[in-house]
């Protein structure tokens, strides 16, 4: 499919101060991972923990708030990983799919969709 990446800015805990950080869109990561020490910064509190599996196979413990984003003029809260030094700034599935947002691989962009359901009747 191909990668690429975005601006996604990041709210303090209160959602009133956004700062831009440069991701890449990877639909294969469940959660946004944003660098600990800006999440930090912005005083996003620690809410849980648990265990990632990533694309090798391992397996490694991660800390995960949530805070207010915003992904193409869309604001709205999202669950974030506190990234490690180093590590990957990653907008995940579950963001995209709180901004009803796809990608659109041809293009490397994200695309709006509209919401899906089973059906509107009862079966």
């Amino acid at each position: 499919m191909g990668t690429f990446r975005i601006t996604v800015e990041i709210a303090d805990a209160r959602g009133q101060h956004f700062e831009a950080v440069e991701m890449l869109v990877d639909t294969g990561a469940t959660f946004t991972k944003v660098p600990r020490d800006l999440l930090e910064r912005l005083g996003v509190p620690v809410e849980s923990t648990y265990t990632a599996e990533l694309a090798d196979g391992s397996r490694v413990p991660r800390t995960r708030g949530r805070t207010m984003i915003r992904l193409q003029g869309k604001e709205f809260p999202t669950p974030v990983t506190f990234g490690e030094d180093g590590e990957q700034k990653l907008l995940g599935a579950m963001a995209l799919e709180d901004a009803m947002l796809a990608v659109d691989p041809h293009s490397k962009r994200l695309i709006p969709v509209d919401a899906l359901e089973m059906t509107s009747t009862e079966t």
